[in-house]
Formats: structure tokens, C-alpha cells, sequence
């Protein structure tokens, strides 16, 4: 539910700026505020020169350079171009073609006058806009579509389902399943496969996962289980413990032998069982480093035919501050 692209400095030119293309540049950079990544090399080499472009803008177009300068703090994707060995010099359009053809990223964006010297290029393919008409392009209508919500998965075929996932998940170090009713359930294998169904994607299109040094494959679930009262002693609260154990272990054991048998050796899993007095943690959520996603009924994704149940996928990143609170509540006696 994301779109990434790659952003040529010089589309952020200050002789650029009338008031038509002002608007383009605004929409480009809300729009990947709201679900996009920007794509930099980890050298730094694109990210300063946007930097520089930023703080140059004009004073009228102060929200643009804010956008463009959070945007490289927080919604940005590093990647190191292991396979050049001349970075350094380098010039900017060709980093910017390497860091699109190695990530796979939807569209580079370029400024006017390098859009009218490749446009021809067969190089290039189809994939390059200028910022002067990102408003009209098919990746701004596509990403408007994934912002705004796209209906029961159900109707979607398996194919277009996991493209949905792979767009939300695919730039991500680290994934985090959100689901109180996991170790509550009676059946806990059917969340499991939802969560290997996402897993497997992860693996198999994860831009990161695959590289060791890089830090990346955690996995943490975050989940709850019945509250015990101060009060409850003897055989009820004894029949609650054995339940949270047995489905705990049930949770651990199943995702820990999926990993072993499916994921990279330096994958790492951490299930947390919280105690929830309030009832603060209800809403499902799959949380990447730069998406939330709602999950209307939670990981139970499949029926018995192992087609896709009713359910529904929302991008909610004003959410964020209630994650942080579930990930506080205190850890569950087991």
C-alpha cells in the first residue's frame, strides 16, 4: 500500500518554482508523506543534495522544504549499491537510475529539463515522470487508490492480495503483528497461517531480509490474554494460567519451527502476551517501519478452503501513539 520512488535534486531547483509547479511538488511530497518512501543511497550522495535544494527553496514554498526535509529523516529507504565501485564520482542521474533498476522503485522523479533528455532514452523505460505532471501520473492515481482504502480482500484474487502486502512490507526491517485474541483463541493456528502467509511474502519480495548485516528479519507479536483480577484465587485462576501457557507455547512453538524450516538463520521472533486491565488493545494492525495497517478481523485471514475471509486493510498511521501504548502495557505472568 505504498509507493516508492527516487527523487532527481533538481526538480527541487528554486528557479523551478512558479505557482503550478509548487502545487505538483507539494501533492508529490504529501503523497509520500502520507504512504510512500523516498529512495537514497547510503552514502549520502542524493540525500545531501536534496538537502541542499531544500533549504534553497523559496520562503513561500517553507511547507514543501518541511515536507521534503521529514520526509529524508523518517520515510526514507538507504540502500548500499554494493555492486559500484565508483559512487563517489558518479554523477547524479546515473546513482539515480542504479537506485531505481536495483530496489524496483515505481518511478523516478525528475526535474524538467532531465525528463526531456531521457524521455527518449530507451535506458529509462516507461517508469520516469517529471514533477511538473506527478499530479496526472497513474502512480499518483495508484497511490491515492491505496491511501483511500480498497475494499474486502476477498474480492481481490490471491495474486493481487499479495501485492497489496509485498507493497506494504517490502522496504521494512522489521514487521509487527498486533492481535489481543492470538493466545485467547481456541483454534491459534489459524492467525498462525495468516501471519506465515505474511512472512512468506517478507521472505520471498523483502527488499532488506535477505542481508545479514543489515540488520533485518524481526519479527515481534504483540498479543494478548484473559485478565486475571487481584482476587481471583484457586482453580480459576489456575485454569486461565494453564490456558495462557498452553497457548502461548502453541504461538511460540508453531511460528518458531515456520522460521527454522522457512526464514534466514538471523531472523529473530519475540511474542509478547500483555496484560490488559482497560481493554485498551483491540484493533488488529500489521506495523512496518514506515506503514500501520488496520486489519479488520486480525490474522484469521483464510477459510477452510484456504480462500480469503471478509476482511478489510487500512492504512491508519495516525495510530501510531496507541501501538506504543499496547507495547507498554505490562508482560503477562506465564
Amino acid at each position: 500500500m505504498l509507493v516508492s520512488a527516487v527523487l532527481d535534486p533538481s526538480a527541487f531547483d528554486k528557479d523551478c518554482f512558479d505557482d503550478l509547479y509548487a502545487i505538483h511538488a507539494e501533492d508529490f511530497l504529501e503523497g509520500i508523506w502520507r504512504n510512500g518512501v523516498l529512495i537514497i543511497d547510503k552514502g549520502g550522495k542524493l540525500q545531501g543534495a536534496l538537502y541542499r535544494n531544500a533549504k534553497c527553496l523559496p520562503s513561500k514554498e517553507h511547507q514543501s522544504q518541511i515536507l521534503l526535509t521529514e520526509i529524508l529523516k523518517t520515510k526514507s529507504v538507504a540502500v548500499h549499491l554494493v555492486s559500484l565501485s565508483n559512487l563517489s564520482s558518479m554523477n547524479l542521474l546515473d546513482l539515480m537510475y542504479h537506485l531505481k533498476t536495483q530496489t524496483k522503485a515505481d518511478i523516478l522523479i525528475l526535474g524538467d529539463k532531465d525528463f526531456e533528455d531521457l524521455r527518449f532514452t530507451s535506458k529509462y523505460g516507461d517508469h520516469i515522470s517529471s514533477l511538473s505532471k506527478y499530479r496526472d501520473s497513474d502512480l499518483e492515481k495508484d497511490r491515492q487508490r491505496y491511501y483511500d482504502g480498497l475494499g474486502p480482500i476477498d474480492a481481490y484474487s490471491k495474486l493481487d492480495v499479495d501485492k497489496i502486502i509485498i507493497r506494504s512490507i517490502r522496504f521494512s526491517k522489521r514487521l509487527r503483528f498486533y492481535d489481543k485474541y492470538i493466545v485467547m483463541a481456541d483454534n491459534t493456528s489459524n492467525f498462525l497461517n495468516g501471519i506465515k502467509y505474511i512472512l512468506s511474502l517478507w521472505r520471498d519480495h523483502g527488499f532488506f531480509v535477505s542481508h545479514q548485516d543489515m540488520g533485518a528479519g524481526e519479527v515481534e507479536i504483540f498479543t494478548g490474554t484473559e485478565h486475571i483480577r487481584e482476587d481471583e484465587v484457586g482453580h480459576p485462576k489456575e485454569s486461565k494460567l494453564a490456558r495462557r501457557q498452553e497457548n502461548y507455547q502453541k504461538v511460540k512453538q508453531g511460528l518458531m519451527a515456520w522460521l527454522k524450516k522457512e526464514a534466514p538463520q538471523w531472523w529473530r521472533l519475540k511474542v509478547f502476551v500483555k496484560d490488559d486491565p482497560d481493554g485498551i488493545f483491540h484493533a488488529r494492525y500489521l506495523e512496518t517501519q514506515h506503514a500501520i495497517i488496520r486489519i479488520d478481523r486480525g490474522f484469521d485471514l483464510f477459510n477452510q478452503d484456504n480462500e480469503f475471509r471478509r476482511n478489510f486493510f487500512t492504512l491508519n498511521t495516525a495510530e501510531s501513539s496507541h501501538l506504543k501504548e499496547c507495547r507498554e502495557l505490562p508482560n503477562a505472568t506465564l
